[in-house]
């Protein structure tokens, strides 16, 4: 996905990931030497920062994570004094108990909400494996990451003072995340209707190239007109798979990859 949406990004001087997550298209572009990356969710700001700063600790740290994996994953999910530091403190190891978490948690959704504790819960071991390969790979990111400006703020906080020759790349909550069930929301603070009214309120404004990422539905067409944005179609398979159900196993059908179908919005 990274690759396809790299083909709409301009020539810029000034590079800002407002809604970071896994930052793909950052670390797949060459990298401006203004570039700012900025998430809300303070252990994957950790890590980021762990990462930059302090990489031979955080490798340090994670080789002593050995023995029973079900036992350390429940001695990071029970740090909540951790998960709830939004601090310059325990950098370190906020970061490795984000990394380890997020490696062997379903879908790699680090999820630190206490509400929502059933979604932290130890699936995936394997994810653990190959240590030293996960690290030199982590080592390569930790040399992108210098001289990178990380933040952990809202996001209208990231959107002042944008030159004309800035890049700005959205990717934030879809509307079906808004939505649904909060049982089935995948991020782990909430983004209601008024952030997504005033996020496309800010862009409108902004004098920067822009570029959205949203769910193909109503409300997102409605929020980014086409009568002032570019709106691009585009569809790709998702990774999960659709259940199908139990009547429907019964009778041999499988489940299939769905189609996505998604919207990117682009004021250039």
């Amino acid at each position: 996905m990274a690759r396809r949406l790299l083909a709409y990004a301009p020539d810029h001087e000034h590079y800002r990931e407002v809604f970071a997550g896994g930052a793909a298209l950052f670390f797949r572009k060459v990298k401006s030497e203004d570039s700012w990356i900025n998430d809300t969710h303070p252990g994957l700001y950790a890590f980021y920062v762990a990462l930059r700063d302090h990489f031979v600790s955080f490798a340090a740290m994670c080789r002593k994570q050995k023995g029973d994996l079900k036992d350390i994953f429940d001695y990071w999910a029970g740090r909540r004094d951790l998960m709830s530091d939004e601090s310059e403190n325990n950098l370190v190891e906020r970061a490795v108990q984000f990394y380890f978490i997020n490696r062997t948690v379903w879908g790699g959704r680090v999820v630190y909400d206490p509400r929502r504790k059933s979604r932290l819960y130890f699936s995936n071991p394997q994810g653990w494996g190959n240590l030293e390969n996960k690290l030199a790979q982590l080592e390569r990111v930790s040399q992108k990451l210098q001289g990178v400006k990380l933040t952990c703020l809202s996001f209208e906080k990231c959107l002042d003072d944008l030159p004309e020759d800035a890049f700005v790349y959205c990717d934030p909550p879809y509307m079906r995340d808004t939505y649904c069930h909060p049982g089935d929301k995948l991020y782990d603070k909430t983004f209601n209707e008024q952030h997504h009214l005033l996020l496309a309120k800010l862009l409108d404004r902004t004098p920067a190239k822009v570029m959205v990422s949203y769910d193909d539905c109503p409300q997102a067409r409605e929020l980014y007109s086409a009568s002032k944005w570019r709106v691009v179609e585009m569809q790709w398979k998702y990774c999960g798979r659709y259940a199908v159900s139990k009547q429907d196993k019964a009778e041999g059908v499988k489940e299939t990859k769905v189609d996505g179908r998604e919207l990117l919005i682009l004021n250039f």
